[in-house]
């Protein structure tokens, strides 16, 4: 068999392939558009959430506007940066990641999150940010009611 007729029996098999694998992905992203994680419709029900923290990243350090906040409601971060891009991420006090947001300069990201249980949180930068990044940790309270 020649050369060419392989080749373009090759290229033929390959555009096949491609073709099925992208229309499947493309069937699966669409069945799944309506499984995100996001439960914004469950927050729009709870209405505006009764406590909101500002929260402003700076090399190398959070910036919140309380670090006092009640158990059990919906508190709501809003997430900016004075410099860099950071990563705001939320551990409860056993030391594990509940909750996190990106934070962008000119740009505030809202995060709303109900605390389970009272004691004390640490907010760590998740998104490398310059020499001091591993020191950028703050804590809050969050208190019984």
């Amino acid at each position: 068999m020649p050369v060419e007729t392989i080749q373009k029996s090759e290229a033929r098999v390959r555009l096949v392939l491609l073709t099925s694998f992208a229309a499947i992905a493309i069937v699966l992203f669409i069945l799944t558009l309506r499984r995100l994680p996001y439960q914004g419709t469950r927050i729009m029900e709870l209405g505006p959430p009764p406590v909101t923290v500002a929260v402003t990243g700076a090399q190398w350090s959070w910036i919140l506007s309380r670090t006092r906040v009640p158990e059990g409601v919906p508190i709501e971060f809003a997430v900016s940066a004075r410099d860099v891009n950071h990563d705001f991420g939320l551990y409860d006090p056993r030391g594990r990641l509940v909750a996190q947001v990106q934070a962008m300069p000119g740009y505030t990201n809202r995060l709303v999150y109900v605390f389970p249980a009272p004691g004390t949180y640490t907010v760590r930068c998740l998104e490398y940010c310059g020499l001091a990044h591993d020191m950028m940790t703050t804590t809050f309270t969050v208190a019984e009611q």
